[in-house]
């Protein structure tokens, strides 16, 4: 009878870490196939900066199947069919619910006439201004004294009526205060939501298509498709070569 050689525990260790790698490998872009197959939900492409800085580009998420009809929560991030834009969906938070009133003055949130409560929080800052290839170059608050350098946006902490907290960029003006020739987003007329519709925002209030352009506006419930809630895979598209976010993989959204 033959003796069986033995196996070198360097090749052992080899071993172990290839079959880690590909484990990780068909975690990460099996997992996500799966979900949608089984859970009726969808995997969507994060290809702009509209809901930085909670989603960036190069992000992808996982959704779940609204209900026919469903209202989500406010504060709820869905994806939706953009109103007269045949087959395009985009994401956008739900700020607004049926019969409210919402209204932007000064680059703030009010609902019913309450103005959303705001925290300053840390900047956020991009060394050489570049959200992602293919993408423009990112807006910066700190344009008019310099377009060289970092690029500098202001992060604040909105809480919403009823709790709901998000992270949203300020990248133009003073957050409080009208100011000639600031963007007309950031000023708006009083706006009732009609029965059946809810009012969306992007998170990144200064460079987002939402519900306070004029042809899109509020957007019927029966739009709504989805609902995200986790972000499976994050890949940086600035650097020179594409480089995973590991600090962004199945984390949850805000």
């Amino acid at each position: 009878m033959a003796n069986a050689g033995r196996i070198p525990w360097l090749w052992l260790l080899l071993g172990g870490v290839v079959g880690l790698a590909v484990a990780a490998m068909l975690l990460v872009l099996v997992g996500p196939l799966a979900f949608t197959a089984f859970n009726g939900g969808s995997s969507y492409r994060i290809r702009d900066s509209a809901m930085a800085p909670v989603l960036l580009p190069g992000d992808w998420v996982l959704a779940e199947a609204l209900t026919p009809g469903e209202t989500p929560e406010r504060g709820a991030l869905v994806a939706y069919l953009v109103p007269g834009q045949r087959g395009a969906e985009q994401i956008r938070r739900v700020v607004g619910l049926p019969g409210e009133t919402v209204q932007i003055r000064g680059g703030a949130v009010y609902i019913n006439g309450y103005r959303a409560l705001m925290e300053r929080l840390e900047d956020r800052v991009l060394p050489n201004r570049r959200e992602g290839r293919g993408l423009p170059p990112a807006m910066c608050i700190n344009d008019e004294r310099s377009r060289t350098g970092p690029c500098i946006q202001e992060v604040w902490r909105e809480t919403l009526p009823g709790g709901r907290s998000v992270r949203v960029l300020n990248t133009r003006n003073r957050i409080g205060h009208s100011v000639p020739g600031r963007n007309v987003s950031d000023d708006t007329s009083v706006m009732r939501i009609p029965n059946g519709q809810v009012f969306l925002l992007g998170d990144n209030r200064d460079s987002a298509l939402d519900s306070r352009n004029t042809g899109h506006g509020p957007v019927p419930i029966s739009r709504l498709r989805y609902q995200v809630s986790l972000i499976h895979t994050s890949l940086d598209r600035t650097a020179r070569f594409i480089t995973p976010r590991w600090n962004r993989f199945f984390r949850e959204v805000e």
